[in-house]
Order: structure tokens, then C-alpha cells, then sequence
């Protein structure tokens, strides 16, 4: 390794700070990296981009010696309203308190020995919505000056920063394979849910108790290779998370306090039937179902499992599917243009909104567009703008009797644009500017 180097994988870990992400799909953004970003969010083939992998680790092979040093900055709108319900009149609450969510990208790979390499790089995930009025105080009437105080406003603010360790190695000529370890630190701010601290185990602990949190780990093992002269394919699996509990709010996750992010695991495909353009297809599976904090489902409190219990009540998320597609065109020897869209099945069945105005992941397409500029023969700089559709869920049968009845329907929007300077430290087997 070079001084140059030492000096990058130095600054890249003292860059890794927590930072919060406002997702576009799920908790998770479209895509690894603003070149992925750019084409619909394909990660797991051909992208010539060090922050890919925390997506793939076997991408690390490919990518030579280089860093990737970005921002992204996302910008969302939304909020829920409340109707038909007994315990006020129908209205709509802005859960865009806080609107603007800028995200760094941070990559670093590094051949390490002949057919093997090793990289890093950041990871974040999270949700905040803000309401300066919260959608729950209605709740919050009879039940003391002190729960309706602090009822008054609402958000949720998931933070998770991480960083993916990847070691990748050169099987045969053309197919490499990958492992990461994923250390990453999950923290989380709740308030406005003092009106259901009486169905908690731990009722002084369900929120305003500021930003606590905890450390996780998880894996990640992946695969790409050429399956004919203009067909590449990768595969990869991320396992769930273990997650320490965030005990200050032991009182309104399930188990004690634990919320754990999701295995994901799938597949792509990328045909380059001329120097000039490529295409690429992905699928990607989200196992919501698989982490109690996120599959669970609000029907267990009105059954009476309460907040925080073995086992209880989280967001009731459904497992996610994408489907993503993505092109690249070569203009000049200098300009790489891209453009992809992605498809999400819904998370979120309409029977689970009311708690989910604290969650509001509603978004199912998200459109995108991008480029690069070669600035010399090992540096570029890339950009990409994205947006979600504006997508409302309407709920039905969604607030109990027990709260007055009626429905909550929540809508959410986010567009995003983000640069990124990327620099070889020797040539890139991948090609400028893939």
C-alpha cells in the first residue's frame, strides 16, 4: 500500500460518523453509491464504484485501487391524516418538520495480493419524520396535563451508520467471490407516543427519551462473474442483523428494546452487447417479516400483547420485493450517461398505518438519472438525481374502537441528488467510467 493509500483508508474511517438516512425504499436507499443510484439502483454487477460494496464484497475485485468520496442529499414531504375518527375532527398533519437529509458516500477498495483485494465501505439506512404536530395527541385527551404535553409533537428519528469490511478473492479467471462483516451502530429517537404508554410493559421507556442506541453486526456474502463474453451475473445474501437493545426505549420495541434490520438477498444481470451501452436487471428481497421491530404487526397490542413484550407489537411491514433496471451509455471517451427505474411491492398493508405515520415508507417506484466526467485518465466525477413518486396508503381499518375508530392514511414523497469524486490508484479492470 501506498502512502496515498494509508492516507485514504486513514480519512475514510475518521469520516465514518453517524449520519441519518430519510430512505426512499423501506429504510434503505434505492441504490449503493451515486453511479448505482444513477442506474435504478443496481448494485450487485459491474459497477465500477467502491461504495457497491456493501452491496456486493465480491465487486472488490474489479475495482482495482480507488475511493469514492460523495454526498447525497434527499429531500422529503408527507405526513398523515387522520378521518372518521371519534376523538377529533378530520385533518391532515405535515411530518415535514425536518425535510432535508444529506447522506455521505464513502468507499475505499485496495488489491491486497494476486486475486485478492480488500475494501470498506459506509452504509446507512433510517427514517425521520417530524410532525410540529403530532397526528397521536387526540389520543393523548383525559389522560393527564403531562402525556398530553408530551404528545404535542411527534418524529422518528432511526439512525444506522455502518461500515462493510469486504474481502474479496479471484476464484478461476473471471468469476470472484466475497465476505463482509457489517459493523454498523443503530440509534433512535422517539416522541408523541406518551398516548399509548399505558399498553406497555415498560410504560416510562415508550418515548421522549432522546437519541439512544446500540451496536449491530451482520454478513455478507456475494458472487460475480461472466457467464458468456457479454453476460455478467452477480449474486449476494446480507443476514439479519444482531442488534444490541436500545434499552431507553425498552418500553416500545419488541423484545426489550431490539430492532433488528432485515436479511436481503438477490440477484442480477448485465448485458453489454456493445462497448458503448450496458443493461442491467436486479431483484432484490427484503425479510421484513424476519425482524420482530419491523414485521410485527400492531394487532398484537390490540390483542393484548403489550409494547416492548417478548415477541410484540412493531411496524407490521410486509417482505419487500424491487425490481430494478438500469442502462449506461458511453457518449464520449470522457461522458458516461445512466437512467434506471425500480419497483417496490408495498410494504405496508392498510391495516397498519396508524403507527406507521412514525414509518411512513410508502414509496414504490423510484426514477433516476446520471452521469460521470472523466477530469483526467484516473479521476471522475459522478452525479445522480432520483425521485420517488408522491404514494399515499389509505388505511382501512387501521385505528381500533379502543381510540375512537376511523382510518389513517399516510403519504410520502422523496427526491434525491448527489455527487461523487472517484479516484484509481491504478487501472480499473471493470473500464473508466462503468
Amino acid at each position: 500500500m501506498t502512502n496515498t493509500e494509508r492516507s485514504t483508508a486513514v480519512g475514510l474511517a475518521g469520516l465514518l460518523v453517524s449520519f441519518c438516512a430519510q430512505a426512499s425504499l423501506g429504510i434503505y436507499e434505492q441504490g449503493n453509491g451515486v453511479k448505482a443510484m444513477g442506474m435504478g439502483g443496481v448494485s450487485y454487477v459491474g459497477v465500477d464504484e467502491s461504495t457497491v460494496l456493501s452491496a456486493n464484497p465480491a465487486l472488490a475485485i474489479s475495482q482495482g485501487s480507488r475511493f469514492d468520496l460523495g454526498n447525497d442529499l434527499l429531500i422529503v414531504s408527507g405526513g398523515t391524516r387522520i378521518r372518521g375518527n371519534a376523538a377529533g375532527p378530520d385533518e391532515y398533519y405535515d411530518s415535514s418538520g425536518k425535510s432535508l437529509f444529506p447522506i455521505p458516500q464513502l468507499g475505499l477498495t485496495i488489491p491486497i495480493a494476486e486475486h485478492w483485494a480488500f475494501g470498506a465501505a459506509a452504509f446507512a439506512a433510517g427514517i425521520g419524520p417530524d410532525y410540529p404536530r403530532s397526528p397521536y395527541a387526540r389520543f393523548a385527551q383525559g389522560q393527564g396535563a403531562d402525556v398530553e404535553a408530551r404528545s404535542a409533537t411527534a418524529l422518528n428519528t432511526l439512525k444506522v451508520a455502518g461500515i462493510s469490511l469486504a474481502l474479496a478473492h479471484e476464484i478461476i479467471p473471471g468469476q470472484s467471490i466475497g465476505l463482509s462483516a457489517n459493523l454498523q451502530h443503530t440509534s433512535l429517537s422517539t416522541e408523541g407516543t406518551a398516548p399509548f404508554a399505558s399498553m406497555s410493559v415498560a410504560p416510562d421507556f415508550v418515548g421522549n427519551q432522546g437519541q439512544h442506541g446500540g451496536f449491530g453486526v451482520s454478513f455478507t456474502a456475494g458472487w460475480t462473474g461472466t457467464i458468456t463474453p457479454w453476460l455478467s451475473g452477480g449474486l449476494s445474501y446480507r443476514s439479519k442483523a444482531w442488534q444490541q437493545r436500545i434499552e431507553q426505549y425498552r418500553g416500545l420495541l419488541p423484545d426489550g428494546g431490539r430492532l433488528e434490520l432485515p436479511a436481503i438477498f438477490g440477484g442480477a444481470l448485465e448485458a453489454r452487447p456493445s462497448e458503448s451501452w450496458r443493461l442491467a436487471v436486479e431483484y432484490q428481497h427484503y425479510d421484513y417479516s424476519g425482524s420482530n421491530g419491523f414485521g410485527n404487526t400492531i394487532d398484537l397490542l390490540f390483542a393484548g400483547v403489550p409494547l416492548g413484550a417478548k415477541d410484540g407489537p412493531g411496524f407490521g411491514w410486509r417482505d419487500q420485493n424491487v425490481y430494478k433496471f438500469g442502462f449506461q451509455y458511453l457518449a464520449t471517451p470522457q461522458v458516461t450517461l445512466r437512467a434506471g427505474v425500480s419497483y417496490a411491492t408495498s410494504l405496508l398493508p392498510r391495516s397498519q398505518t396508524l403507527f406507521n405515520g412514525l414509518a411512513p415508507a410508502t414509496p414504490q417506484w423510484n426514477l433516476g438519472v446520471g452521469g460521470t466526467l472523466g477530469l483526467t485518465t484516473n479521476s471522475e466525477v459522478s452525479f445522480v438525481m432520483a425521485t420517488t413518486e408522491h404514494n399515499t396508503v389509505r388505511g382501512k381499518d387501521s385505528i381500533p374502537d379502543a381510540f375512537g375508530g376511523g382510518e389513517a392514511d399516510i403519504d410520502f414523497k422523496c427526491f434525491n441528488i448527489g455527487i461523487s469524486y472517484g479516484r484509481r490508484f491504478g487501472k480499473s479492470r471493470a473500464g473508466a467510467g462503468s
